[in-house]
């Protein structure tokens, strides 16, 4: 751990000595934690840089609580921190005077939170997404909360998908507060100059190719369509792109009665033929994806100016694109975005036998096996798992709420929880699927390049997870 600090750290000093101006801004892609202005790192031989609620509570207050709390400084921190506030306000009409001191690290988080862990200075409560659970748990400093949840009478309110996200080895270590999907978006305005039906439908994935080819064929538009790919868009190219595919033709990366990869198979090979035939067929242009910000000629300008016909991408782009003035703004989105649920690769073939598939991401609060006041801690989390704070969290931050009774005030996230949420599906819950993720999006790297067809970036996939984790971790799968 001390040795990913260092070359974190390291890394840092290079870029800003390189650089010597602030980084881009990038869309809040798969919900990961985007770097403010404040670039303070936290070391292992002292506390965490902390913040203090400026709320206080009455001065006839008898009693004196402190918790510690961290969740990443992203955009999310302004919202997080009036929710805490009324929990500070609720305390504070209990007659206690409470202090919650915030740590809030801006670049690296799950990096700093495991070092402040190390160091003894961890918090009593964390912000973790659904993923970086596996890890956590492995080092020992969570605590599971099975039993807290089954005396909870609001645990019901969880829909079974949320309540299973944050469970690993049969333990729940989280209750999550918001979640995500994925969908297939598309410009109305194109599809009718193209002939293509609006409203549209896809139950296919020969639907989506053929629409993209429809317009390639019959209009001007430059991309006619977007999937997210290579290792310039990160975990993003996993989860709203492989995944995708991958679970909407029925497969899995991880067999969980085993524990080991499943490295090859038809399914995986189905989902990596798609990326051949999106860039084989001139559908998307790979040479935007080596530019340092890809996310700006295809999202964030492209598809507003009517520049790409479809793409497969996350529920927050409704939001990004809401009518308004700005860098990602579409004044007339209500007019020409619509939106569909990402058919199976054919009708029943996805997990489940489904027709439909949705990957969701999502985050949630953790207790840490060594908090000092555990049921202040906990009392935390229920407080700010509450149908009041995530809908104050949901409608502030363009996400899906966690909870069946959190209101959305947003009639595009009512429907996406009524037309997508029950396909959906998620990530595996593994110590090593960071690496396995970046080896896959590696395969798309090569595919979208041209070096590499589908079949031979998975075989070269598989040689090379096999090589890093173990044959003993990893198997093939040749039957349909």
């Amino acid at each position: 751990m001390k040795t990913r600090f260092v070359l974190l750290l390291l890394s840092l000093l290079l870029f800003a000595v390189a650089c010597g101006t602030a980084e881009p801004e990038l869309p809040p892609i798969d919900r990961v934690a985007l770097p403010t202005t404040d670039t303070s790192v936290s070391v292992a031989t002292e506390a965490p840089v902390v913040e203090e609620s400026p709320v206080e509570a009455p001065v006839s207050s008898t009693e004196q609580q402190t918790l510690v709390v961290s969740f990443p400084g992203d955009n999310r921190q302004e919202v997080m921190q009036q929710i805490i506030d009324s929990f500070i306000a609720k305390k504070a009409a209990e007659g206690i005077l409470l202090t919650i001191q915030t740590n809030q690290p801006t670049d690296g988080y799950y990096d700093q939170v495991l070092l402040d862990f190390s160091a003894g200075v961890g918090p009593d409560v964390l912000s973790l997404s659904a993923e970086g659970i596996p890890e956590f748990v492995s080092a020992d400093y969570l605590q599971p909360l099975d039993d807290r949840l089954g005396a909870w009478d609001e645990w019901t309110n969880f829909p079974a998908g949320m309540q299973e996200m944050p469970r690993y080895n049969g333990s729940t270590y989280a209750v999550m507060y918001d979640t995500d999907t994925r969908l297939v978006y598309y410009r109305t305005d194109i599809f009718e100059q193209a002939g293509l039906p609006v409203p549209w439908n896809p139950t296919s994935w020969e639907d989506i190719l053929g629409a993209a080819m429809q317009i390639r064929d019959n209009t001007d538009v430059p991309y006619p369509m977007m999937i997210q790919s290579g290792t310039i868009w990160g975990e993003a190219t996993t989860i709203s792109g492989v995944l995708m595919l991958l679970h909407g033709a029925g497969g899995t990366l991880l067999d969980t009665a085993d524990g080991k990869w499943i490295v090859e198979s038809p399914e995986l090979l189905g989902a990596l033929n798609f990326y051949e035939q999106v860039f084989s067929n001139g559908l998307s242009n790979a040479d935007l994806f080596m530019e340092p910000d890809p996310w700006v000629p295809y999202l964030q300008n492209g598809f507003p100016n009517g520049e790409v016909g479809l793409f497969i991408g996350e529920s927050f782009f409704w939001g990004l694109y809401a009518p308004a003035v700005g860098a990602w703004g579409m004044l007339d989105r209500d007019e020409v975005v619509g939106w569909a649920p990402m058919p199976a690769e054919m009708p029943g073939a996805a997990l489940g036998g489904r027709d439909f598939i949705g990957v969701g991401g999502g985050w949630g609060w953790s207790m840490a096996k060594n908090s000092q006041n555990p049921e202040l801690a906990w009392e935390f989390i229920q407080f700010m798992t509450s149908a009041n704070s995530i809908s104050r969290y949901t409608n502030q931050m363009g996400s899906i709420p966690a909870r069946n009774d959190a209101p959305s005030d947003e009639a595009f996230y009512v429907a996406l929880g009524e037309a997508v949420l029950p396909y959906q599906s998620f990530r595996p819950a593994d110590p090593d699927y960071a690496f396995v993720s970046e080896q896959i999006q590696i395969a798309t790297d090569k595919i979208m390049l041209g070096q590499a067809t589908g079949e031979t970036a998975m075989l070269e996939f598989a040689q090379t997870v096999e090589s890093m984790l173990g044959a003993d971790k990893v198997k093939r799968v040749t039957d349909q």
